[in-house]
């Protein structure tokens, strides 16, 4: 494999709504109730065979139809699904809601997409290039630890509630990683400083890593061995379900193409750029689209 990424795969039930419901007030979908897969390890890995990469995924799948059905569509996404787990009992169901503004708000079932555990980590050993997502922090320690020892990069997207954890719990995994990637509020959740510059300095001080804090429409900036911005590209969103985990597989391929850093994020923001003009979470759309957003 390119990839391996391990963390969720749920099924996304979503609805385009005008405006988010209040209390006591009825939201109707603007058009018919949509679902497909998701969760952001399964997002990720079939992002980046889009992008022309061999990708596998660790994760956890239910015994029920829905687990059969996400369990079929990776397969046919040509993401590999040797070491995911079919563990007995309800597969992890996201229900979406999407604003007019592609805004989204979230209620989530995990089932049981956590915790993961029967790591393989002979075959993380062989990959190129290991992503984590938010999942049970045992399986992000023994995944990484395999990784570092192995010398495979590993990057690193907790999602909200894994940064909730700070970074006193996170610091075995983080310590594994090559390059982190968060937005403001991760990052203030991490490392508990309001300043984006102090959170940065305070992560650097204790581990050589590379920060990337994504901004949505704003520039992201990415501090390595130097510091530097990257401005998105300005296109008009319909659903921005899945951009963090495009940004991610087109960041990755990037990287695994030999290209600088700088290059690669401005790919990722090109390959989200694309994604939130398309609905559903594993709707990054092929090369040739991506080449044209560049080109802009």
């Amino acid at each position: 494999m390119d990839l391996i990424t391990i963390g969720h795969i749920i099924y996304d039930i979503r609805c385009y709504v005008e405006d988010f419901p209040t209390p006591d007030k009825t939201t109707f979908t603007k058009t018919e109730i949509q679902s497909s897969g998701g969760g952001s390890a399964a997002n990720v890995a079939v992002g980046s065979v889009k992008l022309g990469l061999k990708a596998g995924v660790i994760g956890n799948v239910g015994t029920d139809e829905i687990g059969a059905l996400l369990f079929r569509d990776l397969r046919l996404s040509r993401v590999d699904v040797s070491r995911v787990n079919v563990v007995k009992g309800k597969t992890g169901i996201a229900i979406i809601l999407i604003n007019k503004h592609a805004e989204v708000e979230v209620v989530e079932m995990i089932g049981m997409s956590e915790p993961i555990i029967d790591i393989d980590v002979d075959y993380i050993k062989t990959c190129k290039h290991l992503h984590m997502t938010g999942t049970n922090l045992d399986a992000l320690e023994i995944a990484s630890e395999a990784a570092k020892k192995s010398g495979v990069p590993v990057s690193f997207d907790p999602g909200r509630s894994k940064s909730h954890f700070g970074l006193q719990k996170l610091s075995k995994i983080i310590n594994n990683c090559n390059y982190l990637i968060v937005n403001s509020t991760e990052l203030k959740f991490i490392t508990g400083e309001n300043d984006v510059n102090a959170g940065i300095k305070k992560l650097k001080q204790e581990f050589d890593i590379t920060c990337i804090i994504k901004s949505g429409k704003n520039p992201v900036l990415v501090a390595g061995k130097d510091t530097f911005e990257v401005e998105p590209f300005k296109v008009q969103a319909v659903d921005t379900i899945g951009a963090g985990d495009a940004f991610c597989a087109g960041f990755i391929t990037y990287l695994l193409e030999k290209k600088s850093l700088k290059d690669s994020v401005r790919f990722a923001n090109a390959v989200a750029a694309a994604k939130v003009q398309h609905v559903g979470a594993q709707s990054v759309p092929d090369r040739k689209e991506i080449e044209k957003m560049l080109k802009l």
